[in-house]
C-alpha cells in the first residue's frame, strides 16, 4: 500500500534496503558519467575537432533522452514488473557503455550516451518509485535523502572524470564504473520485489508524442540561440512551438482517460511551487558543474586535474549534508532546511559573480562549496515536500513528473550555460577567446543568481500556504 499515513510498524525490510541500493546505485553510475564527461570536453573537442556546442550534447542529450523516458515511468511502473524494468534498463546501460568506450568518432559516442540516458531515464524513476512505495511515511524524509545522496554522489563525477583523463585518458572513465555497474545489477535483480499489483493501463503514445515535441523543441530552441544569438527568428519560432506542443498535451491530458502524466497533480499549488523550485535547483545544479570545470580549463588555463578537483570539497560535503536535511525536516518540517539552502545557493551565486575577475581554483573551491551545502538541505527536500501534498493515487505521476522534470531541467541548464559562452563568443569583436568566454560566464553567473531569486521566492510563498493551512484547521 502506498505510505500517506503513519503506520505503527515502521521496519524496513532488508530486500528493500538492497533493492534501493541496486537501483541508486545504478542510477549512480549513469549520472556519474554524465557529470564526468563535463569535464572532458576541451579534450573531446580537440579529439574529435567538435565544438563546444556540439560536446555539449553529451551532457543535453543524454539528460533529453532520460527526461523522455521518465515520462513514461508512471505507466510503466504499472504496466511491467520492476524487476523486468530493471532488466532492460541493466542491459541499455552496458550496450552504451561499450559504445562509448570503442568510439572512434563523435557520433558513436553521442549514440552510446544517448542509450546511457534511457537506462538512468529507467532506473532513477524505479529507485524513488520504491521509496516512495514501502517507506513509511514517518521515515520518508530520510529515505529519500539517503536516495538523493545515491544520486548525488555522481556530483564528485568532474572530479573523478579529471583524474582519470588526466591520468589514464577519457575511455578509461567508462571502464573504471564497469565493475560497480555489475555489483548493482546483481543487487537490483536479487532484491527488487514485486510489492504492487500489474496492471494492463493504455499507453498514450499520442500524449507521449506532444511531451517529446515540448522536450526537443525547446531544447533546439536554446542551441538555435547559441548559435545565432537570443534575437534569432528561428529561436523564437521553436520556443513557440515548443509552448503550443506543451498546452497541447495540456488539452490531450484533459481530455484521455489514462494521460502518460495525469495533470491534476497541478491542481495542488504547494506541489506546483515545490515542483518549479526542484527543477531550477537541478538547472542551476547541472549549470554550475558544466560552467565550472570548463571555466577552470578555459579560462585559467588549468589542466583536467585540477577543474576536476575544485568541485571535490563541495560533492564531499553533500553527502554529510543530504541525510542531516531529511532529519531536519523529518522533525522541524520543510522550510527550515529548503529556505537555508536556497539562501545558500544564493550567496554562493553572488560571490561567483562579484569576484570573477580575481577568481581562481581556491576561490572556486570555497564558493561552489558553499553551494553544495545549500544545494544538499534544498534539493531532495522540494521533492519530499512536494510529492506529501499528493494523494495516494497521484504519487506514480508526481514521481515521474518530478523525475523527468530533473532530467530535463539540467538538460536546459547545461545548453543555457553554453549558449551564453557561444553567443559571447561569436559576438566577440576582437576579443580573445579567453576573454570572450570569461564574459560569457559572467552572464551565465548572472543569470543563475536571477534563478535562486526565483526559487527563494517560490519557496517563501509555499510556506507561507501552509502555515494559512495550519491555521484553517
Amino acid at each position: 500500500m502506498q505510505t500517506d499515513q503513519f503506520i505503527p510498524n515502521n521496519k524496513v525490510s532488508k530486500k528493500t534496503i538492497l533493492a534501493i541500493i541496486g537501483t541508486g546505485v545504478m542510477s549512480f553510475c549513469g549520472i556519474l558519467l554524465e557529470t564526468a564527461m563535463n569535464v572532458t570536453f576541451p579534450t573531446l573537442m580537440h579529439v574529435f575537432g567538435a565544438s563546444i556546442l556540439a560536446v555539449q550534447w553529451i551532457t543535453s542529450g543524454y539528460l533529453l533522452v532520460a527526461s523522455l523516458v521518465m515520462t513514461l515511468s508512471s505507466y510503466m511502473h504499472k504496466r511491467f514488473k520492476l524487476k523486468q524494468i530493471f532488466a532492460w534498463a541493466v542491459i541499455l546501460f552496458f550496450i552504451g557503455l561499450f559504445l562509448c568506450v570503442s568510439a572512434t568518432n563523435f557520433p558513436v559516442l553521442l549514440i552510446g550516451r544517448l542509450i546511457s540516458g534511457v537506462a538512468t531515464g529507467m532506473t532513477t524513476p524505479l529507485l524513488f518509485g520504491i521509496i516512495n512505495h514501502d517507506i513509511p511515511l514517518q521515515k520518508l524524509g530520510r529515505y529519500m535523502a539517503i536516495g538523493a545522496i545515491i544520486v548525488s554522489m555522481a556530483s564528485v563525477g568532474p572530479t573523478y572524470g579529471g583524474i582519470i583523463l588526466y591520468s589514464l585518458g577519457w575511455r578509461a572513465i567508462f571502464w573504471i564504473v564497469l565493475p560497480i555497474a555489475l555489483i548493482a545489477s546483481v543487487l537490483g535483480l536479487l532484491n527488487i520485489e514485486q510489492t504492487r499489483p500489474v496492471e494492463k493501463p493504455r499507453l498514450d503514445l499520442m500524449g507521449f508524442v506532444w511531451l517529446a515535441g515540448v522536450f526537443i523543441l525547446i531544447s533546439l530552441a536554446f542551441n538555435e540561440a547559441a548559435v545565432h544569438g537570443w534575437g534569432s527568428l528561428n529561436f523564437w519560432i521553436l520556443l513557440l512551438l515548443g509552448l503550443v506542443a506543451g498546452g497541447l498535451y495540456v488539452w490531450h491530458a484533459r481530455h484521455f482517460a489514462f494521460p502518460l502524466i495525469n495533470i491534476t497533480i497541478f491542481k495542488y499549488h504547494r506541489f506546483v511551487l515545490s515542483f518549479v523550485a526542484y527543477a531550477l535547483c537541478q538547472l542551476i545544479n547541472i549549470g554550475m558543474s558544466f560552467l565550472l570545470p570548463n571555466y577552470g580549463q578555459l579560462v585559467l588555463g588549468v589542466n583536467s586535474l585540477l577543474a576536476g578537483l575544485l568541485l571535490l570539497p563541495g560533492s564531499l560535503l553533500r553527502l554529510f549534508l543530504m541525510p542531516f536535511g531529511g532529519v531536519v525536516l523529518d522533525k522541524r518540517g520543510a522550510a527550515l532546511p529548503i529556505i537555508t539552502g536556497i539562501s545558500a545557493t544564493l550567496i554562493s551565486g553572488i560571490l561567483f559573480f562579484s569576484f570573477q575577475s580575481i577568481l581562481s581554483i581556491p576561490l572556486m573551491t570555497i564558493f561552489y562549496a558553499l553551494f553544495s551545502g545549500g544545494f544538499s538541505l534544498t534539493f531532495s527536500n522540494l521533492l519530499t515536500d512536494g510529492m506529501k501534498q499528493l494523494p495516494g493515487k497521484l504519487k506514480g505521476d508526481g514521481n515521474a513528473a518530478f523525475n523527468a522534470i530533473q532530467q530535463y531541467s539540467g538538460s536546459i541548464g547545461a545548453s543555457l550555460m553554453a549558449a551564453f559562452i557561444s553567443i559571447s563568443e561569436i559576438n566577440a569583436h576582437g576579443l580573445s577567446t579567453v576573454s570572450a568566454t570569461a564574459r560569457g560566464s559572467q552572464n551565465d553567473f548572472l543569470v543563475l543568481i536571477g534563478l535562486e531569486l526565483v526559487m527563494l521566492v517560490l519557496q517563501i510563498v509555499n510556506f507561507r500556504k501552509a502555515r494559512k493551512q495550519i491555521g484553517a484547521n
